[in-house]
């Protein structure tokens, strides 16, 4: 397949940067995750061992030929040094924000244009894998042998005693070093019940004390923690799981699916606790990042003007830690101003006609007099502004679960002050000047609740399927036809482009990745019926006009 890559504004060395740099999230063990098997091949679907981090494609990350460690889009690099004994990884901005389509044999890589990662699949599947691995003697006797392969070159060569020194694996005239390993790993799973068993979840307060406390206890371990003996990788395996399962305390009542997140729900359960973030049904899509550049407000309802805080919030919802009593926290306030100004770079993608043909000039002249006709009101060049949820009419529970409080107080206003003290924090941890602080903020910050959704303007609308806040209607043709006639269920995941209609085709061979249903809380497709009456040619021209912008 013949690449076309979008990648205007970055150079090489950027795109590097921007698709591995670390944000303060990255708790994960790279040596373990390639010794974990993925579903498939507990499932005894594959041949060849493949691990989990293999066809990273089914989770909706894209494959970077280039990096040295074959490690996808978004997932970023913590490499092995003295202070580091051993490689860690964790996902940042890029694993949501580079997005693909495909069309003709030829496909086109934008960055900046939202990704199909679906959160809910790489944390599911690591949480089936791990406790199924943890809990049946002959999977975790495999991971072991290859945990140690990976962490020890001499172990490769069949010395597991290299990869555990303090484990007594040297093979003599009575036990070879695997007999030893099962001795080991009996011994280590029978005296204590829990050791090699999953973490109970449940709504009892103290179950989720325990679980709390020891998430803290794990955590801590992960980032300082050496494998010395069977038991030591035994227990960070276990406490990779145990902070998989940290949102497994979240109730979900709908299904996000590839290229959606319910950011800030997730954000209201992990900083302030399950019982703060009741049901979470408001996912939305993922938004692009060149539309933000000359925007004074961020994200779909336009709730914050603070880019440095929106970033901490987004790190602390992907993974990084941080403790409610110092709110000293494992961000890399650094990195993020950085991968902020790598995301302020990326120029809006121009439509790749060499892939999905050219543009019908006439018909964009057209397009543009219907733009300025029936658009131009709401989405000209003049900034972004919030419309009421009683005006545009589209889905309203992202919106007002952002007004919903926390305790006695205003969701926006408990979130500002938490994420403001961690910022603060975590500048006085990194020495950061005044005035290199000075750069990354504006002089007043604002968290609101508008209840409504910002009409931005819509360069490079092509590249953002599906569309409105939610990603509830799979393309510009199907936006412009009353709601009752738009698609009520739709695959989401793939990536084959309809250049016609202008987003992602609905119709696939085979199972889909996920079918969307907007019939679920949170996924309406109804409002926005802006358009509507225009005849099919006056939509036709609109779209070659969108197209061009």
């Amino acid at each position: 397949m013949e690449d076309s890559p979008q990648q205007m504004g970055l150079s090489q060395r950027e795109r590097e940067s921007f698709y591995h740099l670390p944000q303060g999230n990255e708790h994960l063990w790279l040596p373990v995750l390639r010794a974990l098997p993925s579903r498939t091949q507990l499932d005894g679907r594959t041949a060849n061992f493949r691990s989990f981090l293999d066809d990273p494609e089914r989770f909706g990350l894209l494959p970077d030929p280039e990096n040295p460690e074959a490690l996808p889009i978004g997932i970023a690099l913590v490499p092995a040094s003295e202070r580091e004994p051993v490689a860690r990884v964790g996902t940042n901005c890029a694993a949501c924000h580079v997005g693909e389509f495909r069309y003709g044999g030829k496909r086109v890589r934008v960055n900046g244009a939202p990704g199909m990662l679906s959160l809910e699949d790489f944390n599911r599947e690591a949480v089936e894998v791990m406790a199924r691995t943890l809990t049946d003697r002959t999977q975790l006797l495999g991971f072991l042998e290859r945990l140690a392969g990976n962490l020890s070159p001499r172990a490769r060569d069949g010395g597991l005693q290299a990869a555990y020194p303090d484990t007594d694996l040297t093979p003599d005239g009575y036990s070879s070093a695997r007999e030893k390993l099962v001795a080991e790993v009996e011994w280590y799973c029978t005296q204590d019940a829990g050791a090699c068993a999953p973490p109970k979840l449940g709504p009892e307060p103290e179950r989720g004390l325990a679980f709390d406390r020891e998430l803290t206890q794990y955590t801590h371990e992960l980032s300082r923690k050496q494998v010395r003996t069977v038991p030591d990788a035994i227990r960070v395996l276990r406490g990779h799981l145990v902070y998989f399962m940290r949102l497994g305390r979240l109730k979900f009542g709908t299904y996000a699916g590839p290229g959606r997140v319910d950011a800030f729900g997730v954000a209201r359960g992990v900083l302030f606790g399950p019982e703060a973030a009741g049901v979470l049904a408001a996912p939305v899509s993922v938004p692009c990042l060149w539309e933000f550049q000359t925007a004074p407000w961020l994200h779909w309802d336009g709730n914050t003007n603070s880019m440095m805080e929106r970033n901490i919030g987004q790190s602390l919802g992907m993974g990084a830690t941080v403790d409610r009593r110092t709110f000293e926290s494992s961000i890399l306030p650094r990195n993020l101003a950085e991968l902020e100004r790598l995301s302020r770079k990326i120029a809006t993608p121009r439509w790749p006609e060499q892939v999905f043909g050219g543009l019908d000039a006439a018909r964009i002249e057209r397009g543009r007099e219907v733009f300025d006709r029936s658009c131009q009101g709401c989405h000209g060049t003049t900034g972004p502004n919030v419309v009421p949820l009683e005006t545009v009419g589209t889905d309203g529970n992202r919106a007002r679960s952002f007004a919903a409080k926390v305790g006695d107080l205003e969701f926006p206003s408990a979130l500002q002050d938490l994420l403001a003290r961690v910022k603060q924090r975590a500048y006085a941890r990194d020495g950061m000047s005044e005035q290199e602080v000075r750069t990354l903020d504006p002089g007043v910050i604002y968290w609101r609740a508008p209840v409504g959704y910002v009409a931005r303007p819509l360069a490079g609308i092509w590249a953002t399927a599906p569309y409105l806040h939610n990603g509830s209607v799979p393309t510009l043709w199907a936006l412009l036809q009353p709601a009752s006639e738009r698609p009520a269920r739709f695959p989401v995941g793939q990536y084959d482009y309809d250049p016609g209609k202008v987003g992602y085709v609905t119709e696939v061979s085979g199972t889909p990745r996920f079918t969307f249903d907007v019939a679920m809380p949170g996924n309406s497709n109804a409002g926005h019926e802006y358009g509507t009456d225009l005849s099919d040619e006056e939509k036709r021209d609109l779209l070659e006009y969108l197209k061009s912008l």
